[in-house]
């Protein structure tokens, strides 16, 4: 207990300045050296949620969840404005609860009667979302929305994803000064009132995606509709052929990793909507905070073991540092599986993984300062004053 406080904590601490200088060069080497972007890269894109996911997903075929309350209505080869007009209006007749547009409406068109036509049934109907966009111009951003907004008062949301995997969404985004409420946001507003006011309570900024795939009716618009094939129903509709706005998700879905974005928004109502879909999320700060303490314990037990039975040192340090890090994504896997939360777990797999070789490069350090030194190191002590 003695050499504990005396020796084996103090080491530790040093293996972790060791550690976090590491961190630091390698972060400040990614910012010039091409070489460090794949690592730099790996750590962006490390989040143990997609293997969760992709596990959940495996035997999807035999329980896959259907979501009656979301309808796909696609509009691909249908370029007629007047056939759109006639679809929307069919829609909110039947008593659709929301119909979202997830397709935008320029300002210019071959025909000035289908576009007046579109407009005046946007009009009559008052369960219309219309998307809108926002695309870097210059050095700030440019708004693409549908001509008939302004005129019509049609509530308004955004449908920017992101760039990469599409893996959260979020109530607003914000692009410079402007900031607008999203896709998914209005929708829930619209449609669920006691899901959006829970939301609305949650603190979370980002909300993951919970991609376990999921059946949803998908109509064509030319197809036929009946009354019990709209009522209280949410209609998304898009082109679902059109590769424009395709995008990457971190799990295959019906053996693909690229879906259509209307698609996306379809799985992030559902994270909203359908029983144990809804994921917490650990913040950074929590997640940093366990990262430091894991790191840190194994920093010790790591000094305890290269002082005290340097024989074994290595193969017991390595067996243990194996196990640590299998038994920290076992319990990530459970907790996110049966109790919905997402441990973070980058920082302690990121430190444990570092502890050894830090502590290597600081009992190097250490004993060849002791030798300059003049003073007795430990591979000339007795080989059991540590027993």
């Amino acid at each position: 207990m003695k050499n504990l406080f005396k020796q084996y904590i103090p080491h530790a601490l040093m293996t972790m300045v060791v550690i976090f200088v590491i961190c630091a060069i390698a972060h400040r080497l990614s910012y010039s050296s091409t070489y460090m972007d794949p690592f730099t890269q790996a750590l962006n894109n490390f989040y143990m949620t997609d293997t969760y996911l992709q596990i959940m997903n495996s035997n999807s075929d035999e329980v896959m969840e259907y979501n009656p309350d979301v309808v796909l209505y696609d509009i691909s080869n249908c370029y007629s404005r007047a056939e759109i007009a006639d679809g929307i209006q069919r829609l909110h007749d039947l008593g659709a609860k929301v119909i979202a547009l997830d397709v935008i409406f320029g300002p210019t068109a071959r025909d000035p009667e289908a576009s007046d036509s579109l407009l005046r049934v946007i009009q009559r109907c008052d369960n219309v979302i219309a998307a809108c966009r926002m695309v870097p111009f210059e050095n700030t951003f440019k708004k693409e929305e549908s001509f008939f907004v302004k005129e019509t008062g049609c509530v308004e949301a955004c449908v920017n994803v992101d760039n990469q995997s599409v893996r959260n969404f979020s109530k607003e985004l914000t692009f410079g000064d402007t900031t607008l409420s999203t896709f998914v946001h209005e929708i829930i507003r619209m449609g669920y009132p006691e899901v959006y006011n829970m939301w609305e309570k949650r603190t979370q900024e980002l909300e993951l995606i919970n991609y376990r795939q999921t059946a949803f009716d998908m109509i064509h618009i030319s197809e036929d509709l009946y009354p019990e094939d709209v009522k209280d129903r949410i209609f998304l509709m898009g082109d679902f052929q059109d590769l424009r706005d395709f995008h990457d998700i971190p799990v295959p879905i019906d053996g693909s990793r690229r879906i259509c974005g209307t698609k996306i928004h379809g799985y992030s109502i559902s994270t909203l909507t359908m029983k144990n879909r809804l994921i917490d999320d650990m913040t950074d700060t929590h997640a940093l905070i366990l990262g430091i303490i894991v790191t840190f314990l194994f920093c010790v037990f790591f000094c305890w073991m290269n002082e005290a039975y340097n024989d074994y040192s290595g193969f017991l340090s390595t067996s243990i540092q194996i196990i640590l890090m299998l038994t920290l994504v076992f319990v990530s896997g459970y907790l996110f599986v049966e109790k919905h939360y997402n441990v973070k777990l980058m920082y302690a797999l990121l430190g444990t993984g570092l502890g050894a070789y830090a502590a290597e490069i600081f009992y190097f350090i250490w004993l060849k300062w002791k030798k300059w030194l003049g003073e007795k190191t430990p591979d000339e002590f007795d080989p059991n004053i540590y027993k």
